[in-house]
């Protein structure tokens, strides 16, 4: 489990580092797939820590409901990205405060946990939503 758990963790970054898009929207789309995969994820190893009795009913809830708020928080902000790109805006300032939008709408609606082992479970998921930003800045082409 602890493995699984690590690939988690690791997916969103070695996606996000494994070459740099070719432009801010394409990065932003990257991140949105990133972050899908992530949630994906996240449900496999809450499915599989709730058959293995390591979630409790609660502990399920939570994840359940987090994955829930950043699956329609990812649907929104995928919108954003694509109705930005077909208004013709390139820049990287264009797609930055959309980025910026997505984990606050995160941050805002999903359940807070003390658990740690909800928020390890948790974890992967956050790291590819800031991720998003981090690829949006790095990409190439028009910097506006």
């Amino acid at each position: 489990m602890a493995r699984r758990l690590l690939l988690v963790v690791l997916l969103p970054l070695s996606l996000l580092f494994s070459g740099c898009p070719k432009d801010p929207y394409r990065a932003a789309i990257q991140g949105s797939s990133d972050v899908s995969q992530a949630v994906s994820s996240g449900i496999k190893i809450t499915a599989s820590y709730y058959a293995s009795g390591t979630f409790n009913d609660g502990q399920k809830a939570t994840a359940a409901k987090y994955f829930t708020v950043v699956t329609d928080c990812n649907i929104t902000f995928r919108k954003a990205v694509t109705d930005v790109h077909i208004s013709g805006q390139v820049g990287v300032q264009a797609f930055l405060p959309i980025a910026d939008s997505f984990v606050t709408c995160v941050g805002n609606s999903a359940p807070m946990s003390n658990d740690q082992t909800v928020v390890a479970v948790l974890k992967g998921t956050d790291t590819a939503i800031r991720a998003i930003s981090v690829a949006i800045a790095s990409a190439k082409g028009v910097k506006q």
